[in-house]
């Protein structure tokens, strides 16, 4: 037995090292370092220096990633396993759907790169920690964890893994830890890219894609929510997670009664049930689709035995089971709160944290931080004499809406700081401005959750700032190009499909060879719209969102402006009537099916009608699919011009 492998059963018998860890080590990690050994001629004290370091890091990690702290049991700390109710992802463009029970060795050397998109509260970390825990012990590979949020300009991923893998006070060879890398058989998680802050994203994402193309023999997972920065990434195949089924959901809400043991699971799902069956509540069934609001219906069931209407009694309730009764395993058990506050004064305080925290899309802060941030929330002479340190003790264990990972502090779930944000820019006599500058900003889409509750505290105002504008260049759209919208069906469908859109579908000796997804993603963009422009001369004006490419056909999906399909997609989610969905047909077949189609050029009149049918189902049988209705438009419209003209009128005068 040589050196290495005979440390590394020392090391075991010993307990140093875990079972599973050993199979790592010795598979992947030792072969490695040899071939290193006799190409570059590194010395025995680094090889056991690098041997050590990978020892101690796969240790420590396997351990951290098998922990999780859940919310909705208090922040105590569990297993993964004893919670997790495997994930199912899909991919519309490919149509292709695949179980996350385990990682999947042969899903992901077929694509190498995997981005999983999604909204908030779906599962994407605890997906990440499943496979990272799953690789290990089934000995596929050297995984590594990052959450990219603690990557800086300063700080790149290769310093990350480098401070993740050695405790040690050693000088650290990077040129040599890069090798190593370079060889392969690692398989990157990298965690919540849409958490990388604001002032360090561009950097990051450049430093992120060189790391990514030079140790490109490798297997890279990426999780984040719905970011425009992610285009950079064209490279990596575009998945995301199916809601849960409802007997998932079930399954789920049983593995949380398993763990803290109060028998209450018949009674919840029997509350379920009837109210699914009387239809009291219309999100409910959306709601058990999202793995986090099953966990709060638990807790608040728990708490009050209620389960709330909308999402966000959800977390009201949530806050108020967490402020009322610490230790959610125990009814009787109350905790006093270290500052004295009331749960109306902590929530004060609360809502301008979170506009504050997600202002600078952070959730990573060493104490000196976050204790500026509490001290800023507090900044009222009604809370002079509550000293900072007090408050973040009560967030920390009597209110644990902040949870400690090392020496860094976060939130127990980002949701939190956008609920509370979205309650403080209520608060603002100025919210109207407010919500027009979120609209504007280039950072828009780190603020769509924060509005997703902004919905249901004032829906009014919501439609007036980000709806209304979307209905009058909707209807001003379709009045263009009809003048009678409803005596033609399939005219109107068509026009509702394609407003804010454009797609480019090509079949047999038409479909051209795209530029690589090697090269930069910008260039290839420009490339691609240099490719079309004379299909789409205004292509210019166009996000190209995706591409489906095969031997025989080729689709390219366009958005013209995608802070409006972002509005579409929470008024999806809110299940309102302004949204239909677009139902998969059967392909009409047509001769000449390659096309191009586009929101400013549609020329209805002189396209055939079979023609029209084809393009639609093209476009519908190729994505998720929904649009405005332009008869719920016409209704919306008048709705909100009515508000508004009632909000205008003095309530007030002669009181």
């Amino acid at each position: 037995m040589d050196e290495l492998a005979t440390r590394t059963a020392v090391t075991v018998a010993s307990g140093l090292i875990l079972e599973p860890v050993k199979h790592v080590l010795n598979t992947w990690l030792k072969p490695k370092l040899e071939e290193s050994k006799q190409k570059r001629g590194i010395d025995r004290k680094l090889e056991t220096f690098a041997f050590e370091v990978f020892s101690d890091y796969l240790n420590r990690t396997y351990e951290a990633q098998n922990n999780i702290n859940v919310i909705a049991l208090g922040l105590q700390q569990i297993k993964v396993k004893q919670i997790y109710v495997p994930l199912t992802i899909y991919s519309e463009e490919k149509r292709e759907e695949i179980c996350i029970n385990e990682y999947k060795e042969d899903f992901s050397e077929r694509y190498k790169k995997v981005v999983v998109v999604d909204t908030a509260g779906m599962g994407k970390s605890t997906l990440m920690k499943t496979m990272f825990i799953s690789a290990i012990e089934q000995n596929k590979g050297i995984p590594v964890f990052i959450e990219l949020r603690n990557l800086t300009k300063e700080k790149d991923i290769i310093d990350v893994i480098v401070e993740n893998i050695s405790t040690l006070k050693e000088t650290h060879d990077k040129d040599f830890l890069m090798e190593v890398i370079h060889r392969g058989d690692f398989i990157f998680f990298l965690d919540g890219y849409d958490e990388i802050p604001f002032q360090y994203k561009q950097d990051v994402t450049r430093q992120l894609k060189r790391f990514i193309s030079l140790a490109g023999n490798n297997i890279f997972y990426l999780t984040s929510r719905p970011d425009e920065s992610l285009a950079s990434f064209g490279e990596f195949q575009q998945y995301e997670i199916r809601d849960l089924k409802i007997e998932e959901a079930y399954k789920l809400i049983k593995k949380y009664d398993d763990v803290i043991q109060l028998n209450l699971y018949k009674s919840i799902i029997k509350q379920i049930d009837d109210n699914i069956t009387q239809q009291r509540f219309s999100e409910l069934e959306s709601f058990l689709g999202n793995p986090l609001l099953v966990s709060f219906l638990y807790l608040t069931f728990k708490h009050k035995k209620d389960i709330p209407a909308l999402k966000i009694e959800f977390y009201r309730k949530v806050y108020d089971a967490l402020f009322e009764s610490h230790d959610l395993s125990k009814d009787s058990y109350k905790r006093d709160k270290y500052s004295g506050l009331s749960s109306g004064s902590m929530q004060k305080i609360l809502t301008k944290l979170g506009f504050l925290c997600l202002r600078e899309n952070v959730n990573d802060y060493d104490k000196n931080k976050i204790l500026k941030l509490i001290g800023q929330a507090k900044n009222s002479p009604y809370f002079k004499d509550i000293h900072e340190e007090l408050i973040f003790k009560d967030l920390l264990e009597t209110v644990p809406l902040l949870t400690i990972e090392g020496l860094s502090f976060k939130w127990a779930h980002k949701s939190f700081m956008e609920y509370f944000a979205a309650y403080f820019i209520d608060n603002q006599e100025n919210r109207e401005e407010i919500l027009n500058n979120i609209y504007n900003s280039s950072n828009f889409s780190i603020y769509l959750n924060m509005l997703d509750f902004y919905y249901d505290i004032d829906r009014n105002l919501f439609d007036k700032v980000f709806v209304y504008p979307i209905i009058k260049k909707i209807l001003e759209y379709i009045n263009i190009h009809s003048t009678n919208p409803t005596e033609n069906s399939l005219k109107l469908q068509y026009l509702e499909t394609w407003f804010n859109r454009g797609m480019i579908s090509n079949y047999g000796e038409d479909v051209k060879k795209l530029p690589s997804h090697k090269v930069n993603w910008k260039v290839r963009e420009k490339n691609i719209k240099d490719m079309f422009s004379d299909q789409i001369p205004p292509i210019n004006n166009y996000k190209i969102r995706r591409m489906v490419s095969g031997n025989e056909s080729q689709q390219i999906f366009l958005e013209k402006d995608i802070k409006v399909e972002y509005i579409l997609k929470i008024l999806k989610n809110k299940r309102s009537n302004l949204i239909k969905k677009l139902n998969r047909k059967t392909f009409s077949y047509y001769e000449e099916r390659s096309f191009a189609s586009y929101y400013e050029n549609l020329r209805l009149d002189e396209i055939d009608e079979d023609v029209l049918r084809f393009q639609l189902e093209a476009y519908i049988n190729t994505s998720d699919g929904f649009a405005i209705d332009y008869l719920e438009a016409l209704k919306y419209k008048e709705l909100i011009e009515e508000e508004i003209q009632l909000k205008e009128e003095d309530l007030f005068k002669n009181l």
